[in-house]
């Protein structure tokens, strides 16, 4: 009936408008047709209704779609619904459920986590975007985003407030430097960089209402030994679970992000067992709680403690990155090789198209020289048309007798009458092949260039009777 409706011709479009509007046949419609069409809930069930049924006449007939669609009168207008986007925002304690519509920028979910942490936007960093960062101006909608949607804040540059555990460390200048984030955030700086950058990650769980947690705090967590320890080697990351909504928040990003197994741990604990300091290591398929260190320990153990976990951590690093490394020569080779095979397709069109081109060039000089041929042909034949007839060798008239030796070493002989024109002569050689334009013709001896005398001369001027030896020579 939505096909029918919307004129949708994909089905599985159809499907998802109806999923999107809980699989109510009105609201998806609305969702489709223009403004002006649109139709209001109750409005359109009560018309749709008030349509009869069809007759057992009609009923043999192919049903038109409007057999299947409320009836949509335009008297009735509604605004065209909006998708709307659920945001779960992470903020160091806190949880912020923002709604909007996916026409929104970025900047609107910003300006809303303003009012509610009192955080200013030009401070505030929105992570946990899947296609990276994006700006404030970016339409929610181009991200196409799912419905419900996880994200967290960061403020470098303001400090936690005090009435954190942060504030129960601060017993003097040395003391841990916490990430500043949500958890998902600590384990993907720790995790998820290059091999040679990971750390280990070490979660610090502070409860007020231990007896240890003054002592913990004031004589293991800020000893310098341990400051710089963690410093170097881990990414140090703190809860307070004293009141029971911050202890169930912990457990669920916990079994998020790590799994049952350490949410389970963590219940295991009693109050008077805290704070404890969780050491967790990235791997490649789950990550791994290593070592959960109880708040009745000393400092030498607690460093002892820390070491055995970089320990172990050290050696899995060191394999990660000898499989990082050999990935990466891999994909260095064959990226070589890609280049290489692509410079040799360039060389090869090039060269083609180097041939192909000279190929062209050559047609197109053969085709100006057989012009150029077919040309000469013509005028030699034109000219060996026009030629007079050779007269006999004894008609009563002057007759001169010339040998023409070509640059062959060929001789044309021919006889003329002593009254033929020299261009008579001219014209005889040019249709053998020899134009004036490109040979002279001379005399042995003396020895003449006749083809510079005036061709209106007859032979008998020229003293080219009653017989002479020429020869054609090429002009320089």
């Amino acid at each position: 009936a939505l096909m029918a409706c919307t004129g949708i011709d994909n089905i599985a479009e159809a499907i998802t408008l109806l999923e999107l509007n809980n699989w109510d046949l009105v609201a998806a419609i609305n969702g489709v047709i223009p403004q002006e069409n649109g139709i209001l809930q109750s409005q359109a069930a009560a018309e749709t209704a008030a349509v009869p049924p069809a007759s057992s006449s009609s009923s043999s007939s192919s049903p038109s779609s409007s057999a299947f669609c409320p009836v949509l009168p335009s008297r009735h207008i509604v605004e065209r619904q909006s998708r709307m986007l659920n945001f779960r925002v992470e903020y160091r304690q806190r949880t912020v459920e923002v709604v909007v519509e996916e026409g929104s920028a970025v900047g609107e979910i910003k300006q809303i986590l303003e009012t509610e942490l009192q955080v200013p936007v030009s401070k505030m960093q929105l992570k946990g975007w899947k296609s990276g960062d994006v700006s404030d101006s970016t339409v929610l909608r181009s991200l196409h985003l799912p419905k419900n949607n996880s994200l967290y804040v960061l403020t470098p540059d303001i400090a936690p407030s005090h009435d954190s555990c942060l504030s129960s460390l601060a017993y003097g200048e040395c003391h841990p430097v916490f990430f500043i984030g949500s958890l998902e955030a600590a384990a993907q700086e720790a995790f998820y960089g290059k091999a040679r950058d990971r750390k280990l990650l070490a979660i610090y769980l502070h409860n007020d209402e231990s007896v240890l947690s003054n002592v913990f705090c004031s004589q293991m967590m800020c000893a310098e030994s341990i400051v710089s320890y963690l410093s170097q080697n881990f990414i140090a990351w703190a809860w307070d679970v004293t009141r029971e909504a911050n202890k169930a928040r912990l457990l669920t990003m916990c079994t998020r992000h790590f799994g049952s197994v350490v949410a389970q741990t963590i219940r295991t604990y009693k109050t008077d067992q805290f704070p404890l300091l969780l050491i967790v290591m990235g791997k490649r398929t789950s990550n791994e709680v290593l070592n959960v260190i109880q708040g009745n320990t000393t400092v030498d153990e607690l460093m002892m403690r820390l070491m055995g976990a970089m320990e172990i951590f050290t050696a899995q690093q060191q394999e990660d990155i000898k499989d990082e490394d050999e990935r990466e020569a891999r994909e260095m080779v064959k990226r070589e090789q890609d280049e290489a095979y692509q410079l040799s397709l360039e060389a090869d069109r090039k060269k083609r198209e180097a041939q192909e081109r000279e190929q062209a060039e050559q047609l197109r000089l053969q085709q100006i020289q057989k012009e150029a041929d077919d040309e000469k042909e013509a005028i030699r034949l034109s000219l060996e048309h026009a030629l007079p007839p050779e007269p006999a060798e004894e008609g009563g008239e002057l007759i001169s007798k010339l040998r023409i030796r070509t640059p062959s070493g060929e001789f044309l002989v021919r006889r003329f009458l002593g009254s033929t024109k020299l261009q008579v002569l001219f014209d005889f050689v040019a249709s053998k092949g020899y134009p004036l334009d490109d040979f002279k013709l001379l005399t042995t001896f003396p020895r003449r260039n006749i083809t510079q005398l005036d061709p209106d001369s007859s032979l008998l001027e020229a003293k080219l009777f009653p017989q002479e030896t020429l020869f054609l020579e090429a002009k320089e």
